[in-house]
């Protein structure tokens, strides 16, 4: 049984990510925990929450939460019924960031989806502030982003940029491991290279990595470092017909660097398909 977090503000982008779960994870059997949470904003004082006028805010926006869920929940009934899914929906008055890393603890989950909106012709953002956010602070299990507008498709193609520099372990890749045998994917390692050769730690933690994945189609791509990542990855994903992207992240990974760049107009299909964010 899996445990997976769906985090949602009832907004477009949260329900296209709840949708996108409920179909990666059909044939599996799931509790998914449904999660809104709420802060009324304090205008006038800082103790304004613990006034009437407060407790009457927060009683407004609490009953706007719960029958949000339940929207929610009929929507999934409607649209994606399904006996080996199970719901537990939680409406809590607390930041949404705290509130996930609680939750990712105490339930033991398995995955965590956030909606994103990925660069936007007003803001040039890698990926949204909420679900970068969640990806920092969540250690203890992947976190997968899903892309406003990107619905579902059996993922065939899969993207492993990756370093080398460190040695993955088994449960840091089981979340790739896992996609990759239930759809019976092709899984594209990428490594883009500083210089002309592997050195003995990158040979050998591509070793390790590759042995993780013996049943799985798989192909090695070591490129030029001809421009920044971005452009790189970007033009790889649009030429492979790309699905899926993996991630680890760390203050090194491949990820961190890709935020830090200027994003290349034109060059952003690394934002169009979903990001599997794996935990080091």
């Amino acid at each position: 049984m899996l445990n997976i977090l769906l985090p949602t503000d009832f907004s477009e982008n949260a329900t296209n990510a709840i949708s996108y779960a409920l179909n990666l994870f059909k044939k599996e059997k799931c509790t998914f925990f449904i999660l809104n949470t709420y802060t009324p904003a304090i205008t006038h004082s800082r103790f304004m929450a613990a006034s009437a006028k407060g407790e009457i805010l927060e009683k407004c926006v609490k009953e706007t939460s719960e029958k949000g869920i339940v929207n929610t929940l009929n929507f999934i009934k409607t649209n994606h019924r399904n006996p080996l899914h199970h719901y537990k929906s939680i409406s809590s008055f607390d930041l949404l960031i705290h509130e996930i890393v609680d939750i990712v603890q105490r339930e033991k989950i398995n995955y965590v989806f956030s909606g994103t909106k990925g660069i936007t012709n007003f803001e040039r953002v890698f990926i949204g502030t909420n679900t970068m956010r969640i990806i920092k602070a969540v250690k203890d299990c992947p976190v997968i982003a899903i892309p406003n507008k990107n619905y579902f498709e059996k993922p065939k193609q899969l993207l492993f940029p990756t370093d080398l520099k460190r040695s993955l372990s088994p449960e840091a890749v089981s979340a790739l491991v896992f996609v990759t045998k239930i759809y019976k994917c092709n899984l594209h390692i990428m490594h883009i290279k500083n210089g002309n050769m592997l050195d003995k730690f990158q040979q050998s933690n591509l070793k390790i990595l590759q042995n993780y994945f013996p049943t799985v189609s798989q192909s090695l791509h070591l490129l030029p470092y001809y421009a920044n990542k971005s452009e790189i990855i970007s033009a790889f994903i649009k030429d492979n017909n790309i699905d899926l992207m993996a991630l680890t992240y760390n203050n090194r990974s491949y990820l961190e660097e890709i935020i830090k760049e200027p994003v290349i107009p034109k060059m952003d299909y690394h934002t169009k398909i979903p990001l599997l964010i794996l935990p080091t």
